[in-house]
């Protein structure tokens, strides 16, 4: 059984009257009474959630007590009559939550909560709501079952009476409530409630008790209906029973109230009326019919609500409907009438009211269309005619409704409206009644209505756009609204409705062929998809005689001006563009098919284009049905590269030719048949757009397209005449486009470009045709004008013959040059002997500045040129005037503004060409004899004056733009150089295979090398791939034999100029440049060799070349100079000895290269190559090394001076000592020179360990700071670090990070280490030496000593005292670590980045515990070195510095825990002890916390070191020193906690009472780290113990458990602080050793269970709950014991504790079995912090009560 229960307060007894007799408690009920009464006081705190609280704490004291509680709460708010609102509905809202529960409430306190809510709902005869609410949602929710139910009802009839009046309008509202939560319970009351009210309903005059009274009955009336049509077998009782009521109360509402002037009140009353209206007698209704409608529609003409007054309009309609058909005869007119006008025009969809009220009228009309639809049809088709266009929409809306919903009862007067609304079609402007028409022909379709064309014309004409919008007939917005409806509605009417599929394939197909609608084809495509899809066939109906034909109109027969006018753009058609069938005319097959092909032109349409081809797939029957499986894969071919514009177009000409092919197999004419079609189809595409109200696309691509399909189509015809009518009509259009000054000439260009390619395609078939127009038009435009002298009197300039002769002139070149792409070349070259077309293009070229004509003729003969290099052995000739023409082409200026830039890459193409047409005819003796090498090209001049064109424009290239036009004209000059560079790169090409020789190089590359220096990156980029391009060539062309030379002189010259190219500052210059000198290195091979080096197995050069070639490209310049030696070392292998000196020469010149790092580059290579190469080159060894001084003094490029510095130091590096001892007493800090020779001196191992060997000596027993001064007197000034140890450590810093000292440092490990980490601790917050002087300067540096000398009295060095000594020893120490690859305890050393500025060891000793753990991983803690190091360590231990006694004991500290050996650990164990007495705070501190580590130790060791340990530590808590920067008794008791977790329990057992008791005061610490320790020590305490019950009282254990008891819960409180996450951990941890300790288990299983895992998410407030009634149940006799032990945590200084406490106090006494004189105090002191100042402790004290009197 639940101790619970035994509880006098939680079981009751706090409401019971009296106590139990001679137990002694106080009066319960005082209790609870006092503490309600303080809770009820916390509801007005300004905290939500304080109030919040309050709130829960009473709902549960409610639950638990509930007669008792309910009766405090009624006589406290009896006895505070004023109390504030605010408190009142948190009262009310209290009780709600209460009742609306499961909790079942005996029925004398649901009588007193009833008379409350009546109470506070009728107190005020205003409406109060935030009081009056929760009230009536009490009495509701008490409603809600039927004895609840009987109990409201008869306290509402009750006050009723009582009032002996009108009753309180609340409580009629609350009746309303009732009725619609709980009908079935109301019903019997309701006559009742009626009876009493009727008397009075006529004498209420206020608005708002109308308006309760009008809801009450309302909801009583429907809880009527709804009881009835559960009882529709059966007669209703009830409503019998009530309808004398219901019809008194409907003629006070009706006759009198409804009169009101308050809209709301009105409102309510008629949606009252409309549910007491079905109610009425039967006979009283059919009495009233005739004069209530009317008087309803009176109604409308007052202020009153619309939507409310049609309800009861509909209420009334529908219930006469149901008793008698003919009822609304009488009426039927002006009913029709008034609801017609009260039809919405523009119902916004976005108030749900609005759309309410419309659509209720429309359910008017759908209730009278079943007995009055003639008459509703009549006065729609009246308000059809209109001149009104809101009667017209109105009637359009109520049409579609009806449609859409009782169409049978219309349809006697469809025809009639169909007929009408065929005039309106043709007559309506506005989009808005377009949109309503719309909706309504869809209605129509979808009852399958539609036989008339004209409806179908509708829609799809308003798919399209208009020209220009007129904002009179609708916005913007809506015309496209309107479009897009349209669209949507004309593809749903194809894909659903079947019944117009046959009126739409005709029509649609008609329209498809129509100028106006061309910009709709996609959709009409789609819809045709669609419809073809279900059937392939058409339907040919034969139309009545009356039917108009019209030629142009397809299956027309609009009236005039509406569908006539629309297809007069379609009346030039002919008859041969549609099939007669009776009276349906539908366009021919090939009609469709021709005019799809050129709308599939458009490849930017790719929506259109898609939907069109659908339709193909479908439509190959009406053409040919063998085309099944033809279309099938060409239509798929099509859709798949419908994105990509080329392969796309190419696969619609192989469509258009495969398709022609195909049926010209079957039928001879169909190629001829088409190609007329296509040509009659012309107009469909002007070239300037006529006049239309209708937006019309620009049509010239479909243009093009159309007539390449003729010219396609024409490869298939025989008939002369057709061909030439047709080839005139190409031209003719060509010649029709436009040009006049407002259109550019390349526009132009673009234009003819369709025309151009057609007669290209013809010239495939008709060569001949074509060259003799092409020669006529020739003749026409190179005739030269009259020479007279009236023609030299530009009095009249006709332009307009020269546009036109411009025009001719261009379409023969552009047609020409299609010719030769696209014809034989064994037909066409022949051609080329005919003198007029060539002299045509040569005057042309000579006499036209026109970039756009140039731009022609240059394609024109690029074609020329290709037919010629095709030909060449079949039809063997030679070019006349080739020359001639190529002077012409080259002496086309490439000049800033670099206008004719575009023109260069076909100028350097046709240049390539003509030197192939020319080295052609050479080789041929005949054409040599007879053709004379007069008309030959020079090869070099071309790429002269080529490269000069090119490069003059790329050096106008820029990396950074000032504006938008320059980075446009750059773009502009980028874009047509890279189309330039290949063209380059073929010409040169050329020119080398013709005569592969080293004096052709040499022209070549004397040429290219003063742009391979450019200041311009892009033009070194374009001249290093030429260059390599032209040693590309030269390999694959070069000759060896007797003719060969023996030797390659170029080399050492040419590797020189191409080094400092390998190391350009632009990667694609580094990377070709390698390439360039591997080619070069190649070619001397095989000059020198006569071998090929590629295939040459045993030449690793060319493999270490590869490398580089790959790596140069970094951006790493660190990279890119080591790859520089790498190429300094091939260069040096292959490079023959007599080449020697002029490679050097030729680098030494190339330090003055505008590229910096090209200079660098120079000189690094040369250092390696010196190195390499030095012993050949003894006799310049002093000469280099003067002029390599003297380079450091002049040279500008800093990483040059490193490259001469370098070089110095390998010819000294003889003398390492003595240049060491100059460095050392050169000023600080260290120039660059002086770094980089530090760094250059670790190159060599042996000089490396002589230095450091010294180093070390020198440091072994100097002092790193100055010493204090022997009077001992203090100084405020910081203190220096001495000048030699800080040079050498200085040097250090330069040295260490070296690679190459590596093992040098190895062999040094512990020295080094031990001097580096004492020094980094003495080092902290030193400066450095104010003055260090050289030992020897330089005249001018010491006469500027001198100087300053003179000024300030000594010499002054402001750089060092910039710098700190303590970053250097950080840097060095780090580096050391990081050169032997220690990068863990490296890593160290970076954590903390402030540490070289810390002003105290705080910083250090945080390092010491990573950096000893990076020592145990790097060396192993047994390793020979790791002895070495404790033991250097060790003479340090007594240093007289503390910053290395500091570094030393530290380091101690930290390798106890990571368990050395014996040998190590006795060592450092006697260090440290000894380091116990010592006089420095810190010292001490580090050797506490080394003692601490003891119990880390192997068991061994720990039980030989724990007694000195303990002794230590016991020591340390007691060791307080305020200013320390180690806290020792924190430090103590965490090393206690240590030892406790290693040793066994016995061991330590007789000092566990006296520590616990010790460290209980530590838990209320006020500092976190000290809480955090002394709790997890006391969980440590309890660890390991083990209690099996049979301990004696007077045992450790017995002793040991009261200190749980007293701490458990204080554990438990401190889990609270969420703000110390540490002291949660601990607890958690604590807690869980703690319980293992009780006699507890499902406290044990529940602490495992909730506690162990810290990951998951820790909920406090639930826990507590579910843990303290755990531990009350399994601990039920130290619940007082754990109450007392809580109490004070009431004051803690936490405010979560403090709410905390609470809680569990209240928890803990829910459970006491039995009470005691506390009771009522420990119940005060909760109630206390009701008022505490946190708003959290307030809230939670609240919760603590809840569960202190409530029910857990």
């Amino acid at each position: 059984m639940d101790h619970r229960h035994q509880s006098p307060v939680a079981g009751g007894g706090a409401g019971a009257n009296a106590s139990s007799p001679g137990t002694g408690t106080v009066d319960k009920p005082s209790i609870l009474e006092g503490v309600m009464q303080n809770i009820f006081e916390g509801l007005s705190d300004k905290d939500e959630q304080v109030r919040q609280s309050m709130q829960m704490a009473i709902v549960k004291i409610l639950e638990t007590h509930s007669e008792s509680a309910i009766g405090i709460l009624n006589e406290y708010r009896l006895k505070n009559p004023k109390l504030n609102e605010q408190v009142v509905s948190l009262l009310l809202d209290c009780i709600r939550r209460v009742v609306g529960s499961d909790v079942t409430l005996p029925k004398t306190s649901l009588e007193k909560l009833i008379t409350l809510a009546i109470e506070e709902l009728t107190k005020s005869a205003e409406h109060v709501p935030h009081i009056q609410n929760p009230a009536q949602r009490i009495l509701v929710a008490i409603g809600r079952n039927n004895e609840g139910c009987v109990l409201v009802m008869d306290a509402l009839q009750a006050a009723n009476a009582e009032s002996q009046g009108v009753p309180h309008f609340m409580l009629m509202q609350c009746l309303g409530q009732l009725a619609m939560g709980n009908p079935a319970g109301v019903v019997p009351h309701i006559k009742t409630i009626l009876s009493q009210c009727l008397p009075h309903l006529g004498g209420i005059k206020q608005d708002h008790i109308k308006q309760a009274h009008a809801y009450a009955i309302g909801r009583c009336s429907e809880a009527l209906m709804e009881e009835e049509q559960q009882q529709e077998q059966q007669q209703s009782v009830e409503s019998s029973s009530c309808s004398t009521e219901i019809s008194v109360a409907y003629d006070v509402l009706f006759n009198q109230w409804l009169h009101s002037r308050e809209p709301k009140v009105c409102v309510e009353i008629l949606q009252a009326l409309s549910s007491m209206y079905p109610l009425l007698p039967k006979d009283r209704i059919q009495d009233q019919a005739g004069r209530l409608v009317p008087q309803i529609l009176a109604l409308y003409r007052r202020s009153v609500d619309r939507n409310a007054v049609t309800q009861f309009l509909c209420s009334v309609l529908k219930t006469n409907l149901s008793l008698h058909a003919q009822v609304l005869d009488a009426n039927i007119d002006v009913l029709v009438s008034n609801l017609f006008d009260l039809v919405c025009v523009y119902p916004d969809y976005e108030k749900p009211q609005t759309v309410k009220g419309h659509y209720e009228v429309l359910r008017c009309f759908h209730l009278l269309a079943g007995q009055y639809s003639i008459k509703i049809m009549d006065t729609v088709l009246i308000h059809l005619r209109n001149n009104s266009e809101r009667e017209r929409i109105k009637s359009l809306l109520i049409l579609t409704h009806l449609l859409n919903s009782c169409a049978a009862n219309i349809e006697s007067r469809l025809l009639q409206c169909i007929e009408c609304l065929k005039q309106m079609i043709l007559s309506e402007r506005s989009v808005k009644m377009k949109l309503t028409l719309l909706k309504t022909i869809v209605a129509l379709a979808q009852k399958s209505h539609i036989r008339d064309k004209e409806f179908v014309w509708f829609v799809v004409r308003h798919s399209c756009k208009y020209q220009k919008i007129n904002q009179e007939m609708g916005s913007r917005e809506e015309h496209a609204n309107l479009v897009l409806s349209c669209e949507n509605t004309l593809f749903m009417l194809s894909s659903t409705v079947g019944t117009l599929d046959e009126l739409l394939k005709r029509e649609l197909l008609n329209y498809l062929i129509l100028l106006d609608y061309t910009e709709i084809c996609g959709n009409l495509a789609k819809c045709l998809a669609s419809l073809f899809a279900k059937s392939p066939h058409i339907e040919y109906e034969i139309a009545g005689e009356e039917t108009n034909e019209t030629a142009g109109g397809g299956a027309e027969s609009l009236p005039t001006g509406a569908a006539g006018d629309d297809r007069s753009n379609g009346a030039g058609a002919g008859a041969g563009s549609v099939v007669k069938r009776g009276k349906v005319m539908v366009p021919t097959a090939e009609t469709i098919y021709a005019r799809c092909l050129a709308l599939l032109g458009n490849q930017q349409c790719i929506k259109r284009c898609s939907n069109i081809l659908s339709f193909l797939r479908y439509y190959y029957p009406q053409l040919n049905p063998a085309l099944e499986q033809l279309w099938e894969r060409r239509i798929s071919d099509l859709m798949l590269h419908i994105n990509k514009e080329s392969s796309y177009r190419q696969q619609l000409h192989d469509f258009i030719l495969s398709t022609n092919e195909f049926l010209t197999n079957l039928d001879d004419g169909f190629a001829q048949r088409l190609a007329i079609k296509l040509a009659d189809q012309m107009y469909l595409y002007p070239m300037q757009m006529p006049h239309s109200d209708w937006h019309l696309p620009d049509l010239s691509a479909e243009r093009g397209m159309l007539l390449q399909a003729l010219a396609l189509s024409l490869l298939q015809v025989t008939d002369v005449a057709c061909i030439h009518t047709k080839i005139d009509l190409i031209v003719t259009t060509a010649r029709q486009e436009r040009l006049d000054k407002h259109v550019k000439n390349s526009e132009y260009e673009r234009r003819i470009e369709p025309c151009a390619l057609a007669l290209g395609y013809i010239a495939r078939q008709h060569l001949g045709h074509l060259v003799k127009k092409l020669t006529e038009l020739a003749q026409m435009g190179g005739r030269k004008h009259s020479t007279g002298f009236f023609s030299n009197l530009h009095f009249i300039k006709d332009t307009h013959k020269e546009l036109e002769t411009y025009k001719s002139n261009l379409l023969v070149i552009k047609a020409f040059g299609r010719i030769m792409d696209e014809a034989d070349p064994l037909q066409s070259v022949p051609h080329l002997d005919d003198d007029i077309i060539m002299s045509f293009l040569m005057q042309q070229l000579a006499g036209h500045k026109d970039q756009t004509i140039m731009s022609a003729i240059l394609q024109t003969l690029l074609s020329i040129c290709h037919q010629l290099i095709v030909t060449k052995d079949e039809l063997p000739g030679t070019l006349k005037q080739r020359k001639k023409i190529m002077e012409t082409v080259f002496s086309i200026p490439i000049e800033s503004p670099f206008s004719d830039l575009p023109l260069l890459p076909v100028i350097l193409k046709l240049g390539t060409d003509f030197i192939r047409i020319g080295a052609s005819e050479m080789n041929d003796d005949t054409t040599r004899d007879t053709s004379g090498g007069g008309d030959c090209v020079d090869g070099g001049v071309i790429f002269e004056i080529a490269c000069r064109n090119f490069f003059s424009c790329a050096q106008h290239l820029k990396m950074k733009f000032d504006s938008q036009e320059e980075d446009e004209r750059n773009s502009f000059l980028a874009k047509h150089l890279n189309e330039s560079l290949p063209q380059l790169n073929a010409l040169v090409r050329v020119i080398v295979e013709q005569d592969a020789s080293p004096s052709t190089l040499d022209l070549i590359i004397g040429i290219l090398e003063s742009w391979t220096r450019d200041k311009n990156s892009e033009v070194r980029i374009c001249a290093s791939h030429v260059f390599n391009n032209t040693l590309d060539v030269y390999i694959k062309s070069m000759r060896i034999g007797c003719e060969a030379p023996s030797k390659f002189n170029q080399t050492g010259q040419m590797l020189g100029k191409i080094v400092p190219r390998c190391i350009d500052s632009n990667g694609t210059v580094r990377q070709v440049s390698v390439d360039i000198l591997q080619k070069t290195l190649e070619i001397a091979c095989v000059y020198e060799t006569l071998t090929i080096a590629s295939i040459d197995a045993s030449a690793d050069w060319l493999k270490e070349i590869e490398i580089i070639k790959e790596n140069i490209i970094t951006d790493d310049s660190k990279q890119i100079y080591n790859l520089a030696g790498d190429i300094a070392k091939v260069i040096a292998q292959r490079i023959s000895s007599f080449q020697y000196l002029q490679f050097c020469k030729t680098l030494l010149q190339s330090l003055h290269d505008p590229e910096q790092s090209s200079t660098i580059g120079a000189s690094v290579v040369l250092k390696f190559f010196i190195q390499q190469k030095g012993s050949e080159l003894f006799h310049a060894i002093p000469d280099l090394v003067k002029d390599s001084l003297l380079a450091l003094q002049q040279c500008e490029v800093p990483r040059a001076k490193s490259g001469v510095l370098k070089a110095l130091v390998a010819l000294t590096k003889h003398h390492p000592k003595l240049v060491c001892a100059e460095m050392l007493n050169q000023p600080l800090p260290h120039n660059d020179h002086l770094i980089e020779y530090w760094h250059l001196v670790c190159s060599d191992a042996e000089l490396t360990g002589i230095v450091l060997d010294n180093f070390l000596q020198l440091l072994s027993g100097a002092s790193l700071h100055e010493q204090p001064s022997p009077d001992g007197v203090v100084s405020d000034r910081p203190r220096l670090a001495s000048g030699q140890p800080f040079a050498i450590f200085c040097a250090l810093h330069e040295m260490v990070p070296c690679k190459d000292i590596r093992e040098q440092l190895e062999m040094r490990f512990a020295d080094m280490f031990a001097i580096l980490l004492t020094s980094l601790s003495s080092y902290t917050n030193l400066i450095a030496p104010i003055h260090v002087s050289a030992l020897t300067t330089s005249p001018s540096q010491q006469a500027q000593q001198q100087s300053n000398k003179s000024k300030f009295g000594f010499t002054p060095n402001k750089e060092l005292i910039k710098i700190n000594p303590c970053q250097i020893a950080l840097e060095t120490f780090q580096a050391f670590l990081t050169n032997l690859e220690m990068d863990q305890i490296a890593a160290v050393l970076t954590v903390n980045p402030q540490l070289a500025n810390c002003s105290d060891w705080n910083g250090f000793i945080e390092l010491l515990t990573p950096l000893a753990i990076g020592l145990g991983h790097q060396l192993q803690l047994s390793s020979p070195q790791m002895r070495q190091l404790v033991n250097s360590l060790g003479k340090y231990i007594a240093s007289l510095h503390d910053g290395q006694r500091v570094a030393a004991v530290g380091l101690y500290s930290r390798l106890v825990p990571l368990r050395p050996n014996l040998e190590l650990t006795n060592c450092i164990i006697m260090h440290l002890n000894a380091a116990l007495s010592d006089p420095n705070a810190v010292v001490r501190g580090l050797a506490i916390q080394g003692m601490g580590y003891v119990g880390q130790l192997g068991e061994l060791e720990a039980t030989r070191y724990s007694e000195m340990a303990i002794a230590a530590l016991l020591k340390g808590v007691d060791d307080t020193v305020s200013d320390c920067l180690i806290n020792i008794p924190l430090e103590s008791m965490r090393g206690l906690s240590s030892i406790l977790q290693a040793l066994p329990s016995g061991r330590v057992e007789s000092f566990h009472v006296s520590l616990a008791i010790r460290i209980r005061p530590f838990f209320g610490n006020y500092s976190l780290e000290m809480r955090e320790a002394a709790i997890i020590l006391f969980g440590d305490l309890c660890k390991d113990k083990h209690d099996d019950g049979s301990s004696s009282p007077t045992s450790s254990m017995e002793a040991l458990r009261e200190q749980l008891f007293a701490n458990l819960f204080p554990l438990i409180l401190h889990l609270s602080e969420t703000d110390a996450p540490s002291i949660c951990s601990a607890c958690r941890r604590t807690l869980q050793h703690v319980c293992r300790l009780l006699h507890a288990p499902k406290v044990i299983e529940m602490a495992q269970q909730h506690l162990a895992d810290e990951h998951i998410q820790f909920n406090f407030a639930t826990f507590v709950v579910d843990f303290v009634k755990i531990i009350a149940l399994e601990l039920n006799d130290h619940i007082q014991d754990f109450i007392d032990s809580c109490m004070p945590k009431l004051r803690s200084q936490w405010p979560e504790v403090r709410g905390s406490a609470a809680i569990v106090i209240g928890i803990l006494h829910n459970f006491l079995v039995e009470r005691n004189n506390q009771t009522e105090s420990v119940a005060t002191k909760i109630s206390v912090l009701l008022k505490d100042e946190h708003p959290t402790v307030r809230a939670r004290a609240a919760t603590a009560l809840g569960y202190f009197f409530g029910n857990i």
